[in-house]
């Protein structure tokens, strides 16, 4: 296995990148309800970006069984607030020392075997030649049910020596019901208990 940076995904590779990155990512299709997925199109237009690097993990017979995006250029990620970063860290920022991870995933199984920690190592290399930071967009079900910040903070820690993980922000999507005056009422709030669960949740719109 050996892991590669690429300005630009080559056209051939497309389809069996989209794949890798659809099947990585599918659960989150209905665990966060803010949209984590890309829709194709913008997985193209991500993947033909220079200003975004690709780390692509390859198996011996050259399948991808890896993928991350990382990029230095903020104003390259509609959705997030590149302002919030040049207020906070004006020095880092103009100095593009400021990193963000779009996303990065492994194959399951025996395929994927070491391959998230070579992506982590792989894509910290940049950050650690100009004493930059990362940050990252986790979504609750793997912070709480995966630990994934405290996983990738070990992870980082291994390349970097030492790795101090900080909460930047968190934002949290409520519904309010009206019960019928017969059915069972709780005033206190109800959470995901993610933490508590298997793999997927139960559907929430169920009686």
């Amino acid at each position: 296995m050996r892991v590669e940076l690429m300005p630009e995904l080559p056209a051939e590779m497309l389809d069996e990148a989209w794949d890798f990155y659809s099947d990585c990512f599918n659960d989150l299709r209905v665990l966060a309800v803010n949209r984590h997925l890309m829709y194709r199109s913008e997985f193209d237009a991500v993947m033909a970006d220079r200003r975004i690097g690709k780390y692509v993990a390859l198996d011996d017979d050259g399948g991808v069984v890896g993928m991350g995006t990382l990029t230095n250029d903020l104003e390259a990620v509609p959705l997030i607030s590149a302002d919030y970063f040049q207020y906070h860290w004006p020095d880092l920022y103009e100095q593009k020392r400021l990193y963000y991870c779009l996303f990065a995933g492994s194959a399951l199984g025996q395929r994927g075997r070491g391959v998230f920690v070579a992506l982590q190592r792989a894509m910290y290399a940049p950050i650690g030649e100009v004493k930059g930071n990362v940050f990252f967009d986790i979504c609750s079900y793997n912070e709480e049910r995966h630990q994934l910040p405290r996983m990738i903070a070990m992870i980082l820690s291994r390349a970097a020596g030492r790795t101090q993980p900080t909460r930047l922000d968190a934002q949290s999507f409520w519904m309010y019901e009206f019960p019928r005056d017969d059915a069972p009422y709780r005033r206190e709030e109800r959470r995901t208990g993610f933490a508590h669960r298997g793999s997927l949740p139960e559907r929430r719109g169920q009686a």
